[in-house]
């Protein structure tokens, strides 16, 4: 499920937007926290998944913040009370991710090997990378 609200980060829609406003929220606060009610599609995908119609609630906190402005290393929970289980209880459910972010929605550029990242998106194969780096 974490995956699933992941894919929906990097979209251009509408509620996807309104769950990266929290994310974003929590790097301006100056705690480097946000807490919201998530509504609109993704909460509903999130209830579809869980089979529960309580609210879904995302808090956020960040975990340290990059050199670059505006970036940070988040910690975003999804929670959700009354999530029915296979033998009947209903419980509380909770996702628990993390991500780095920038205010931009992307990620930041702070400890990305670029040219390691354009050799794999090119198809090139981690053996050829190691050989190419040679021993270190």
């Amino acid at each position: 499920m974490a995956l699933s609200v992941l894919a929906l980060l990097g979209t251009t829609d509408v509620v996807a937007a309104d769950l990266k406003q929290v994310l974003i929220a929590a790097i301006d606060a100056p705690d480097g926290r946000s807490d919201e009610e998530l509504s609109g599609r993704m909460a509903e995908f999130f209830k579809g998944q869980t089979r529960s119609f309580s609210p879904v609630r995302v808090k956020v906190r960040t975990l340290r913040k990059f050199a670059e402005a505006g970036c940070a290393r988040l910690e975003a929970t999804l929670i959700q009370d009354e999530v029915p289980t296979k033998d009947g209880k209903r419980i509380p459910f909770a996702v628990r991710y993390e991500l780095n972010l920038c205010r931009d929605g992307q990620p930041p550029s702070e400890g990305i090997d670029l040219d390691a990242a354009s050799r794999v998106l090119s198809g090139e194969s981690p053996a050829a990378m190691m050989r190419e780096s040679g021993p270190q």
